[in-house]
């Protein structure tokens, strides 16, 4: 701790003076006003990033700001902790576990609590410690304490004040008092114009050219104007309203600010700032701070400034100016009373000496429309809580005035009684819904008021009336009798259609307008009454529709009537019918016919006896480029209605006007053409060749056959800088990326393991020669060896030449972690592929030799981490003996054998 307290001496305000000794003891002191411990101190400071052990003492004065800036917050939180306990009954450590700041086990390792339950159970969710019965009203001081935020801190945590440091933005009001240093302007716009700019002196004036002087220092701007016109009405000419006198630029003034606010100390502002801009800049009044009371020294006077005074009557002529060298002080707020309930701010106020209830609940925006008749204050006498009650009226008209006190909690209760004197209708009235029972209290009147639909069933009503027991009488009453209502009953007007059998009707398929509609098992309409609903059929329509009907006798069974559109359209539908119009291509047989391959845009289309091959052709845009005008297939299906259909192929030849050579030929139904290529036809197929080649672009492919090392040989062949890793990228099939070695494709040129073929668009990148290696970081032990500021996730290296995977590891990785998979060890190469560890005899391993350009990578041994990272079970250690003993005679015997087959 001593490194902490030396670290605290070059940052706190402490005189420095006596040995060291007495230097750290100073610095304790200084801990200890402010209510904070060494323990917390250092915690805190860690929680915001300064670590002090790796601080040097030359480095200390860089944190002073952040460091008291965590100070004095610290030393809030326990104020405001303090406050809470004083206004709730907690004890302190309860209420800084409550905000965050203290656990069960630091309190009772500082041997401020004798046991856990002891000062925790006060609060329900911790379960463990909860006791129901002792603290049953403690959830709602808590619900009515959450916040000790005092009205009137918001303006300053909001920056509703702002702090002016020059003028700028800012205009200086009428009843700105004006000072040395003070700068003015004067604009002249009459008979006489002119500009005059001059700054107050020393002795408090300024003088216009050809003027005296006016003396300006002491007085507001209101009157500084009065001044001047009339100073200056003797030596210009013009009216009252064509002189303009402002501030240009005010004077800085020194101010001092103590007590309960985020900063203390001076401050250097702008005159414009009023005394609440000036404690803005300060911060503002900390949680504890008084908004009330704010002492205000100046010379030998003292005010006292009232920030809700200011908040009630902002156009206020009292002064709240600040003039340099005037000190002010925030004390703590002494009584702090909350409201709750039906108040239009329910929060904390700070009252002062004489105020009483009227003045809080003014200050909390007036009662709500629902307040109810009497309020309740929750208060603590003699370390016991007990509500004293009050009459609303008595307190408002003041019959009865109400004292508060620190911590009393104020609850104005909302009006919960629910509506009684209506009555209610529903059901065959226009005018459903809730009405007053003085204007409506017989069922005559309300149904006069509510106006029966025209399907209102008239001979009588249901009027239901729930009784004291809350049990629901039904009574059937009169239509328009004078049956006398009563509070909530509710009267049901029955509707004729509710007693109405009904079901749907529909019309649908090749009709213009399709429908579905209620209809009554009483109702009537024609099959031809239905379709001319339905807008008629469409010219499409069959003659024979079907009527789906439901069995009214049997449930879910359904009948199928024909219907003969044309003779039928007498018969009589019914409740549930669903008449189904069909369209008349459902039942005819279409073909097609269809054209593919060297044409320009193949298609389908129907057949029809009209059409020939030479008409087919033509639609299909003519013949491409390369068509072989001998070889047009026709693929044609034998169809028979009871043996499988076998398909025939007939080649054909056609001329250059597309038609056939066999005059006699003529499509039929499902007749699929197809036009093939010429033999060997390319149709300009090509690929790239990008990278390090003497001449890089596009080539022709020779024939269908051509390979990799012929297109390198026609590009000029490889350069020395050539890398002979390439990548061959194939578009086709969306194939992607293929890794190919271009040494073995020169050295095995032809052969198709080592040389493949090229198929048009594929894309060859010839890379150069990449002189590095790649190590990943995982699984290796780089992190240990390289400093935090270089550490990354991989390392490059220059090629040492062809050594396995395990030689770079071991020489530039620091070698293995000791969870690694030593079997996962890869080389991935620049051309994509990649080789892996092999596992050669027992545990033996072949690590793959790595070459220019070449990535490794291995992987953590997640099973192998997580046992050795486990907690050991009991015998864990005779467990792992046995092993060892095992591996070791099978290694033994493995060597013995070895001997022996040599």
């Amino acid at each position: 701790m001593k490194k902490l307290l030396a670290f605290l001496l070059v940052l706190l305000p402490v005189v420095a003076f006596g040995q060291s000794a007495s230097l750290l003891t100073m610095a304790r002191a200084e801990l200890q006003k402010r209510g904070l411990e060494e323990t917390e101190v250092r915690a805190r400071l860690l929680e915001n990033g300064i670590d002090i052990d790796r601080i040097s003492p030359e480095e200390y004065p860089a944190f002073q700001g952040r460091v008291t800036a965590i100070l004095n917050k610290m030393q809030q939180e326990k104020a405001g902790a303090k406050a809470m306990a004083d206004s709730t009954g907690l004890n302190t450590y309860t209420v800084q576990k409550k905000v965050g700041r203290t656990t069960k086990q630091e309190a009772i390792a500082e041997g401020k609590l004798k046991s856990k339950k002891e000062t925790f159970r006060l609060f329900p969710d911790d379960d463990e410690f909860y006791d129901e019965e002792e603290n049953e009203f403690v959830e709602e001081i808590e619900e009515k304490q959450e916040s000790i935020e005092i009205y009137g801190h918001s303006l300053f945590t909001e920056n509703s004040f702002e702090v002016f440091r020059t003028t700028d933005g800012a205009q200086a009001p009428e009843s700105y008092v004006l000072g040395e240093g003070d700068e003015v302007h004067i604009s002249i716009f009459g008979s006489s114009q002119t500009e005059i700019h001059q700054r107050i002196g020393a002795d408090g004036s300024i003088q216009p050219a050809g003027s005296s002087k006016i003396f300006l220092k002491g007085i507001t701007l209101e009157k500084a104007r009065e001044a001047v016109r009339q100073k200056l009405a003797s030596h210009y000419s013009f009216r009252a309203d064509q002189i303009a006198v402002t501030v240009t630029t005010a004077r800085t003034m020194q101010v001092s600010i103590y007590g309960e606010v985020g900063t203390q100390g001076g401050f250097t502002i702008s005159a414009l700032n009023t005394a609440f801009n000036a404690l803005a800049a300060a911060g503002g009044p900390t949680e504890i701070g008084s908004v009330r009371n704010i002492q205000l020294s100046r010379g030998s006077k003292n005010y006292k400034l009232d920030l809700y005074a200011y908040m009630m009557n902002p156009d206020s002529k009292t002064q709240y100016d600040l003039q340099n060298g005037d000190v002010m002080y925030v004390p703590v707020a002494e009584r702090i009373v909350s409201v709750a309930g039906a108040v239009n701010r329910p929060m904390s106020y700070e009252m002062i000496q004489g105020e009483g209830l009227v003045d809080l609940i003014k200050y909390a925006g007036g009662l709500t429309f629902n307040a109810a008749d009497f309020i309740q204050v929750m208060r603590q006498e003699n370390g016991e809580f007990k509500y004293l009650e009050f009459d609303l009226d008595n307190v408002i008209t003041g019959k009865q005035k109400v004292d508060l006190y620190n911590g009393d909690v104020v609850t104005i209760r909302q009006s919960n009684k629910p509506m009684e004197n209506y009555v209610a209708i529903e059901g065959g009235v226009y005018y459903e819904g809730n009405y007053d029972l003085g204007v409506n209290g017989s069922l005559k009147a309300l149904l006069e008021n509510a106006k029966p639909t025209y399907s209102a069933k008239t001979d009588y009503v249901l009027v239901e009336r729930m009784t004291p027991d809350s049990i629901i009488e039904v009574m059937t009453v009169p239509f328009y009798d004078d049956f006398k209502l009563q509070a909530r009953d509710k009267v049901v007007v029955l509707d004729q259609y509710t007693y109405r059998d009904v079901d749907t009707i529909s019309v649908n398929g090749a009709v213009r307008r399709p429908f579905a509609r209620p209809f009554s098992h009483n109702d009537r309409m024609t099959v031809a009454q239905a379709i001319e609903l339905a807008g008629g059929t469409k010219a499409n329509g069959f003659p024979v529709a079907y009527i789906f009907r439901k069995d009214l006798i049997v449930p879910g069974q359904m009948h199928y009537l024909p219907i003969d559109i044309e003779k039928d359209g007498d018969k009589l539908l019914q409740a549930g019918d669903s008449l189904n119009v069909y369209d008349n291509t459902t039942y005819t047989n279409v073909a097609n016919v269809s054209v593919s391959g060297a044409v320009k845009n193949p298609f389908k289309t129907t057949f029809d006896e009209s059409i020939s091959l030479h008409d087919l052709l033509v639609m299909a845009g003519g013949l491409t480029w390369g068509a072989a005008y001998d070889r047009v297939e026709v693929f044609r299906a034998n169809i028979s209605k009871t043996q499988e259909v076998d398909i025939d192929l007939i080649t054909l030849s056609v001329d250059e006007n597309l038609y056939p050579i066999n005059k006699d030929f003529k499509l039929q139904p499902f007749d699929h053409v197809v036009v093939r290529l010429t033999p060997n036809f390319s149709g300009g197929r090509t690929v790239e060749v990008n990278g390090r080649v003497k001449y890089p672009g596009r080539y022709v492919l020779e024939d269908s056959k051509t390979q990799l090392w012929r297109i390198i040989e026609m590009a000029g062949g490889l350069l020395n800088d050539a890398d002979k890793n390439a990548v061959l990228f194939r578009t086709d099939n969306n194939r992607g990326a293929i890794g190919v070695d271009l040494t073995k494709a020169k050295s095995n040129k032809g052969d198709m393991e080592s040389d493949p073929i090229l198929m048009s668009g594929d894309v060859i990148n010839v890379n150069r020669l990449e002189n590095t290696v790649t190590i990943r970081e995982t699984g290796t032990r780089m992190a240990q060896y390289v400093p935090d500021e270089f550490s990354a996730a991989q390392k490059s290296i220059v090629f040492q030449g062809s050594h396995s995977a395990k030689w770079y590891i071991r020489h530039y990785a620091g070698g293995f972690d000791r969870y690694a998979d030593r079997n996962s060890v890869t080389v991935t190469f620049p051309n994509n592929r990649t080789e892996s560890t092999a596992q050669v005899f027992g545990f033996i391993r072949k690590y793959p030799n790595v070459e220019p350009g070449g990535v490794i990578t291995l992987q953590i041994n997640e099973k192998k981490k997580a046992k050795k990272e486990a907690p050991k079970e009991k015998g864990a250690f005779q467990q792992t003996l046995n092993t060892t003993l095992t591996t070791i005679t099978s290694m033994v015997s493995l060597a013995i054998l070895a001997k022996q087959l040599k």
